[in-house]
């Protein structure tokens, strides 16, 4: 969060207090609960303030177990003005049970008249200004402003001996008043915040003042260099000091030399602490530095600023780790690599410096570091033991907390005591006082020093705040252990409270953030109270040696396996289990295939022993495992048990499959599938078994070539899935794996529905099935209601009625969608929303929403829509000449009954000529003569003509604006509906809490770019926060929508996969969705993104702000081959047209093709959007926060939009959040390679990666020998997204089944535009034969960037005398031809996806995610797989194809 603002910060509170965050917050309290201290803290405004309190006290029940860190920060609300007598902090108070604020008695109000007072109504006056500069603005009082040099005589000059805050607010102040800028001057009495803020400019005008002034200004400058240069200065003024030059250098003000200097050499001087936080303007002065001598020494530099700038510059100084070690075979301080939290490959690097012997303390300390962060305490407490007594005092102070712990786990308590001596003050040091005291049964010393610690962690929460959340999260989890050491002290005294103790440790392990170190150290407090062995405690210690290994500390997890082994292994032991499957991972890591062999039958021993002991007739068990049979041998065993022994099957399965291979699927026996079919049967809320006999199922199905009308194949292995994944989706599982299930399932389910076996199965068990489950793939439900099958449409109707009668607002805008689809869903989505009708304000709802939906149809229209709905020009290629009129009749009787006054006024401009069209059309149809069809043919295209030139002439001017009381007066008219907002709707918040819509606007802006799309508005009343709240959208007509919210359901899953990976959650990584809600087939709303610039417009908007414009017109020259010191577009010299220049381009040679590009790119350094970023960036630390943050998301878009094949990626598809530099993609038009396959033009590179980019990013991601991308912030957000995408191929391959077979969904070129006519911009010329490339005059710059993309319209050409096939030339012209034959639409059937086309993208979307990429035989490693697609993407060979006038690889 930006720390001061305030905007951010309530956001970002109210969004932790969304419901639905609720159930997660409690396995997250190590991120979130820092933010929660920080927002409450008196330094915040009130406003802050109280919505922290108001989380607090919804979440109290959560953070009860650390409510000790909050006593502090409400006693210092308790005196603040504005909070100290609010109900918030009383509430937060009393929900925690902390009893600071004393009650008060309730208020008589039977003294009072009776009534409530009303609540002050906002005057029109506005909000009330700050009581001093209502004074001056009041009584005219200007403040008197003091002479610049006499205001820095006395602050600038002054000594800074005194506190710096009183020294800076002297400057800060002194400054503002000697600028002579009235709006600025009347601050003066004004928070000392906006003085800090204003103080730049404030300077900046103040030097300017005493540029003539050659000795003051030297004095100036002199002292700047000796503050600087002092090293008693305080760390606060060099850091103004520092920010202050860096945006003098912004606003391109020359500064001496000498100061600059200055400042490089005090920033580089605060190098050689590793545990000292760097100001983030010292890495701006260091990173220069490293960039104009890129020696060894000033890369190493690199590494320790990015180190010590915090977390944020981790990967960064990663790569600058590598980028030393590459380059400069430098090897790296192994203390650089532990900070960065590598602790192997720090030990491996110590290791190979020591030699074998360690007689440093440089090595000492870092042995230590990594054996305590590799759960090493053995090796740590040794090396301790041998070297502690040698070390200096200081150095003793150093590592006396690993040496502790060391000692602690090691249970020497003597030991931990001698190094506690050492330990400096602290949270942890009490905390560790207190278990010695409680191992040595001194309780009464043990609650002092809890209390102790308890106080000091407080204050070390808010001191860790400032390096990163995370830090502040272990001083957290150290509030848990003291709580939980009082309570090992209340099982060893009170035994009558051991059961409910032992059960809370449980349930808080459970809850608790996954992390090992952690875990180790609780597990080791519940050892002072009871043994390992405890039943109760059994699952948590197992689970700890699970993420142990899983996180490669396997003596940890081995301790622990020892720690917890029986004396007597009893049947179907989990410990034994834990061994086994500990066993197996290292087996196959060393594709032992005998131990592996060795360890099934082990196995297989293990769950007979198990099966014998709970009196299983096994022979009869294992009989019923294949089929639908239920289980009868297991019914007299506990549920419980019952769990275990299916965890045995899954595993017996899981590993017979790895065994056996590919043959498992032709096993006569079916042992795998037999397996998997017991653990589903044995636990059906368990997903992970369900699941894999879903899988298994339908492998055996498909690969066996079943036909689907056999009953037999369909009973033995569909029926079996239905069931499996009917059972997966009631499991309470993890989002991503719930939405795998349920859009399998609807594959499956449909793909099959009409064997009467798979309904009967379906139905029984819909009955079982709570419809919310369904909620997430009502778009898919719907999407097939148009099948043909009678009893399978009507189980889906029935369904999608259930879940209607339960969430209404979540299913009415998809049902709204289909009833205005094709005939068969029409039908079938009008049956629903007639059962809608039938419930409570139902007709209410379905009337207000088909009102909203036509009405918002009708205001997404233009004129050339209305002609485009009664004579679309794009269908007359598919229909005969003959059957338009009757195709076209509806409408166009439609048009003789204008609705609007905007309709009537089209009919009265147009409605002769579009008469006479269809009278021609008409004559035609009886007589089928060609002349005819000329005839119409000029006409349309005169007609259409007509409208477009109508239409831009209408919308000309600036600013272009509708009008809702001609255009939609329905929608003018509707006020306080019961109808939610489009996309606001959420099931698990409360009915009367959601958006509901009140009223539309009376005027509609339309974006004047070639569709001319509407931006809207919608007010809603949010009861929530008692005020009226704007939603905005993006009302698109003449454009099918549903495709994109798939995508968005896509992007959403990844989002919530990545939040589910540790190293990608900690990065932040994330792709940008927003909402889509299709309205018809034809248009839709999406939801506005604020604050977003295209990335092309940015560079753009930059070189025209630099007066750079020249330089395009360079880049461009060389591109086309034209001289650039004589080219000149802008006045069409040399006159050329895009379509013949993109021609010859296209037929020129690669080798050509990459020396027009490199000579474009040597007119400039592709620093542009490095420069926009800096210096867009209010501070440094920003400038370091949206750097990475461009990157990572750029890295997330990149690799995603590979697997996906999403192409198109021209700088006007990409969108940058200008306050977060956050990459948004736009335009999913191009998918599944359709960019890359064509003949025309193809794009060659995976995704977008040109140098301008990769120069954004950080120095050591763009310099050196390496690839331009292939280290640094964006490397790793690339490899993280791929791991992710990878790991969970499954998931991804559901959702992309669920789309690809979708009936609704037509990936053809008619939703897909080409990169070729999205650019053109240009006035429409005639086509050429057999094309739908338009000619255009060539353009000085690139083509205007604008927020949306656009479709173009193909325009016709004119018939001539004499032609022959008048048919094919007519509709050529008039459709919107994106490619010819080797388009997406020549590649479906009948305009739906075929199964072959499917099957074959599904295929190459799976081998992307196997590691498999072009000419690879083996799938590559993550990181291998990376580096060869980033590789790819910046080669200029690639780059250099592709219809680069509109892509422009040189930006």
């Amino acid at each position: 969060m930006a720390p001061y603002d305030d905007a951010v910060w309530l956001e970002g509170l109210r969004m932790l207090a969304d419901p639905k965050l609720r159930r997660t917050m409690a396995t997250t309290s190590s991120i979130w609960m820092p933010l929660l201290l920080k927002g409450i803290d008196t330094t915040r405004t009130p406003e802050v303030i109280l919505a922290g309190l108001r989380l607090l006290a919804e979440v109290s029940g959560i953070v009860d177990p650390m409510k000790s860190c909050f006593v502090k920060p409400l006693k210092a609300l308790m005196v603040l003005d504005g909070v100290g007598e609010t109900d918030e902090l009383r509430k937060a108070d009393g929900n925690l049970g902390l009893e600071l604020i004393p009650s008060i008695p309730s208020t008589d109000l039977s003294a009072s008249s009776g009534s409530l007072k009303a609540p002050p109504v906002a005057t029109a006056a506005g909000p009330t200004l700050h009581p001093v500069l209502n004074e001056i603005l009041e009584g005219n009082l200007p403040p008197h402003t003091r002479d610049v040099r006499y205001a820095w005589t006395h602050s600038l000059f002054a000594p800074n001996t005194e506190q710096h805050e009183i020294w800076l607010a002297n400057l800060y102040r002194a400054t503002v008043e000697a600028s002579a800028v009235p709006e600025m001057v009347i601050t003066w009495k004004l928070d000392t915040q906006i003085h800090e803020d204003l103080f730049p400019t404030a300077f900046l005008l103040c030097y300017n003042q005493i540029e003539a002034d050659v000795a003051f200004k030297a004095k100036v400058d002199k002292t700047l260099i000796r503050l600087l240069a002092d090293p008693m200065t305080s760390k606060a003024i060099v850091e103004v000091i520092l920010e202050l030059l860096i945006f003098l250098q912004k606003e391109k003000k020359e500064m001496p030399m000498e100061v600059l200097k200055a400042a490089t050499a005090c920033a580089m001087s605060d190098l050689g602490d590793l545990h000292g936080i760097l100001p983030a303007a010292s890495l701006w002065f260091i990173e220069a530095e490293a960039e104009r001598s890129m020696t060894a020494e000033r890369i190493g530099d690199l590494v320790e600023a990015n180190i010590r700038i915090g977390i944020s510059g981790h990967d960064s100084a990663w790569s600058s780790l590598m980028w030393l070690q590459d380059d400069y075979d430098t090897q790296p301080d192994p203390m650089w690599i532990t900070q960065l939290g590598h602790w192997t490959q720090a030990l491996d690097a110590q290791e190979g410096m020591d030699k074998g012997v360690v007689d440093t303390f440089g090595s000492f300390n870092t042995r230590m570091l990594c054996y305590h962060a590799l759960g090493q305490f053995e090796k740590g407490y040794e090396l301790a033991q041998a070297m502690y007594e040698g070390l200096t005092d200081h150095e003793r102070r150093k590592t006396a907390h690993w040496a502790t712990a060391a000692a602690w786990h090691m249970g020497d308590y003597e030991a931990m005591a001698d190094y506690l001596a050492f330990h400096p003050k602290g949270t942890s040091k009490s905390l560790y006082k207190a278990i010695i005291d409680v191992n040595a049964a001194e309780y009464r010393s043990a609650v002092q020093r809890i209390s102790k610690a308890q106080t000091l962690a407080y204050d070390e929460i808010q001191s860790c705040l400032s390096i990163s959340p995370s830090e502040a999260g272990k001083t957290l989890a150290k509030t848990e252990y003291l709580v939980e050491l009082s309570e090992v002290m209340a099982y060893k005294m009170q035994p009558e409270r051991r059961q409910s103790i032992l059960a809370g440790w449980r349930g808080r392990f459970k809850q608790s953030h996954p992390d090992s170190n952690s875990w180790l150290r609780r597990l080791q407090i519940w050892s002072l109270a009871c043994e390992p062995r405890v039943w109760e405690l059994q699952v948590c210690y197992l689970d700890c040696a699970k993420l142990c290994e899983s996180q490669g500390k396997h003596e940890s997890a081995q301790k622990i396996i020892d720690l917890v082994t029986p004396d007597v292994t009893p049947p179907g032991c989990k410990v034994e289990y834990t061994k086994l499957r500990f066993l197996w991972k290292d087996a196959c890591a060393r594709q032992d295939s005998a131990a592996m062999r060795h360890l099934l039958d082990t196995l297989r021993t293990h769950a007979s022993g198990f099966i014998k002991h709970h009196r299983i007739k096994e022979d009869d068990f294992m009989n019923e495992g294949l089929g639908m049979r239920p289980l009868t041998s297991t019914e007299h065993v506990d549920q419980g048990y019952r769990r275990t022994l299916g965890r045995r099957m899954y595993r017996l399965g899981q590993w017979s499959e790895v065994i056996q291979g590919p043959e498992w699927i032709s096993d006569p026996a079916s042992e795998v599938y037999k397996y998997y079919s017991l653990a589903a049967k044995l636990d059906d809320t368990w997903f992970t078994g369900s699941y894999a006999l879903s899988t298994a199922a339908m492998a055996i199905f498909e690969a066996k070539n079943h036909d689907s009308r056999d009953p037999i194949a369909i009973n033995n292995y569909v029926v079996p899935a239905i069931r499996g994944l009917f059972q997966a989706i009631r499991a309470e599982e993890s989002p991503e794996k719930m939405i795998k299930a349920l859009l399998r399932l609807v594959t499956v389910w449909f793909r099959y529905g009409e064997s009467e076996s798979v309904l009967i199965e379906a139905e029984q068990q819909l009955a079982s099935t709570p419809v919310t489950v369904w909620l997430t793939a009502v778009p898919q439900l719907i999407a097939r209601l148009g099948t043909q099958h009678r009893d399978l449409q009507g189980l889906l109707i029935g369904l999608l009625k259930d879940i209607a009668s339960a969430y209404p607002h979540a299913i009415i805008w998809p049902l709204m969608t289909a009833s205005q689809s094709k005939a068969e869903h029409q039908d079938a989505a009008r049956v629903i929303m007639s059962h809608i009708a039938t419930m409570k304000d139902g007709g209410t709802l379905v009337k207000q929403a088909e009102t909203v939906g036509r009405e918002l149809i009708r205001v997404s229209t233009s004129w050339r829509g209305l002609i485009d709905k009664c004579l679309p020009r794009v269908e007359l290629m598919e229909i005969a000449w003959h059957e338009v009129p009757e195709l076209w009749k509806e409408d166009y009787e439609a048009l003789g009954r204008p609705e609007t006054p905007d309709e009537d006024a089209f009919v009265q401009r147009f409605g002769r000529h579009i008469d006479s069209v269809y009278a021609v059309l008409q004559r035609y149809r009886s007589t089928r003569s060609v002349g005819y069809v000329n005839t119409a043919y000029t006409e349309l295209y005169k007609l259409f003509g007509n409208i477009d030139a109508a239409i831009s002439q209408q919308y000309k001017v600036s600013n272009p604006k509708l009008f809702m009381r001609d255009t939609a007066p329905r929608l003018l008219a509707m006020r306080d509906c019961i109808l939610t907002v489009p996309g606001q709707y959420d099931p698990q918040v409360k009915l009367d809490d959601q958006a509901f819509i009140d009223s539309f606007p009376a005027t509609v802006d339309i974006l004047n770019t070639k569709m001319l799309p509407r931006k809207l508005s919608i007010r809603s009343w949010r009861s929530q926060r008692d005020e009226f709240t704007n939603f905005t959208f993006l009302l698109k007509g003449n454009e099918d929508l549903r495709g994109d919210e798939r995508i968005m359901q896509l992007f959403t899953l990844i989002n919530t996969l990545l939040n589910h990976n540790s190293e990608s959650f900690g990065r932040n990584l994330h792709l940008l969705p927003y909402e889509v809600i299709p309205l018809s087939p034809s248009a839709g709303l999406l939801s506005w993104v604020p604050n977003t610039q295209q990335l092309q417009g940015m560079i753009q908007a930059n070189r025209e702000k630099n007066k750079n414009n020249k330089l395009s017109d360079r880049e461009l020259a060389s591109m086309l081959g034209y001289d650039p010191e004589t080219f000149d577009s802008l006045h069409d010299k040399p006159r050329s047209d895009l379509t013949s220049e993109m021609d010859r381009y296209d037929k020129l040679p690669t080798e050509e093709k990459v020396k027009r590009l490199q000579a474009a790119w040597s007119h400039s350094k592709q620093g542009e959007l490095k420069d926009v970023l800096w210096q867009r960036s209010p501070s440094s630390e920003i400038w370091i926060r949206r750097r990475t943050n461009f990157a990572r998301t750029l890295g997330v878009g990149s690799f995603v939009g590979h697997i996906i094949g999403l192409g198109d990626r021209h700088g006007s598809n990409i969108l940058v959040d200008q306050l977060t530099w956050g990459a948004l993609h736009i335009d999913f038009g191009d998918l599944f390679c359709v960019s890359q396959d064509r003949s025309y033009l193809p794009e060659k590179v995976p995704f977008r990666l040109t140098r301008m980019m990769t120069n954004a990013f950080e120095l050591a991601s763009h310099k050196g020998h390496a690839v331009p991308g292939t280290r640094g912030s964006y490397k790793k957000a690339s490899v993280y997204t791929m791991e992710v995408l990878r790991e969970n191929r499954g998931t991804l391959l559901a959702m992309l089944e669920a789309f690809l077979y979708d009936p609704l969904l037509h990936w053809t070129a008619n939703s897909t535009s080409s990169t070729v006519n999205k650019q053109e911009q240009s006035k429409d010329k005639p086509a050429q034969k057999g094309h739908g490339r338009q000619e255009q005059s060539v353009r000085l710059n690139p083509p205007p960037t604008t927020r949306n993309h656009t479709q173009s319209v193909a325009p016709a050409f004119t018939p001539k005398e004499g032609d022959s096939d008048a048919y094919h030339r007519i509709d050529n012209s008039l459709v919107d031809a994106d490619y010819t034959d080797d388009s997406w639409i020549a590649k479906v059937a009948g305009g739906s996806m075929t199964n072959a086309r499917a099957l074959q993208v599904l295929a190459t979307i799976e081998r992307k995610l196997a590691g498999y990429e072009k000419g690879s035989e083996q799938p590559l490693e993550v990181k291998r797989q990376v580096q060869l697609l980033i590789a790819e993407a910046t080669d200029p060979a690639n780059l250099a194809q592709g219809y680069v006038l509109g892509w422009i690889p040189q930006w």
